[in-house]
């Protein structure tokens, strides 16, 4: 109809996995999400009644912007390893969420055979290490080691990771365990190549 107005050569950049090299070809699908800004709120009040002080202390700052401005977490991975989603899905589409399938079926009054898939995708990496202050002590169990080790006194870790890792520690351990992971949190810097590139296990 006269509208194309001209044609000309592109080349196409694809975005690339940094681990393979292979083409990442977005696919739109349904995700799962937290709903964040609660557990949030709970670690901000945390750090402003001094339950867990930052050092150095400007760094409550950014904390302070990271969890005021927290928008839901898409937890949904489409990767081959990590804790699948804990949602099972019938022949129908309906879903149903529970620790494991036996849990789903008593549940929700499924019959024996109802026929379930789980969700194939896995949990955020973040949301799993969020999980290390108590899971690695035994946790949901009351253990000896649980009692002993948490809250923990301090937390070293590096300033890049104060959101993704430090912050999900923080809502995760006192939404599970009702009170904070640790006292402290002490940030460092990090080292990095001649560069100035970021140190990485995936280089």
């Amino acid at each position: 109809r006269g509208q194309l107005v001209s044609v000309k050569a592109h080349t196409v950049n694809p975005a690339r996995c940094q681990r393979s090299n292979d083409i990442l070809e977005p696919r739109l699908q349904t995700q799962w999400f937290i709903k964040t800004k609660p557990l949030a709120e709970k670690a901000l009040a945390a750090t402003r009644e001094g339950k867990t002080t930052i050092v150095p202390a400007h760094f409550e700052k950014t904390w302070e912007h990271w969890l005021t401005e927290i928008r839901d977490w898409n937890v949904s991975r489409q990767l081959w390893w990590g804790h699948r989603i804990p949602a099972w899905y019938d022949e129908s589409g309906h879903v149903y969420v529970g620790r494991n399938e036996d849990e789903v079926r008593e549940r929700y009054g499924l019959a024996e055979d109802t026929r379930l898939h789980q969700d194939e995708d896995v949990l955020d990496t973040w949301f799993s290490s969020a999980l290390w202050p108590f899971a690695t002590l035994g946790w949901p169990e009351n253990t000896d080691l649980l009692k002993r080790h948490y809250p923990n006194d301090v937390l070293i870790s590096g300033f890049d990771i104060l959101f993704f890792w430090d912050a999900r520690m923080a809502m995760q351990g006192l939404h599970f365990m009702k009170e904070v992971p640790w006292k402290k949190l002490e940030l460092h810097g990090r080292g990095r190549a001649a560069d100035g590139a970021k140190m990485a296990k995936a280089k």
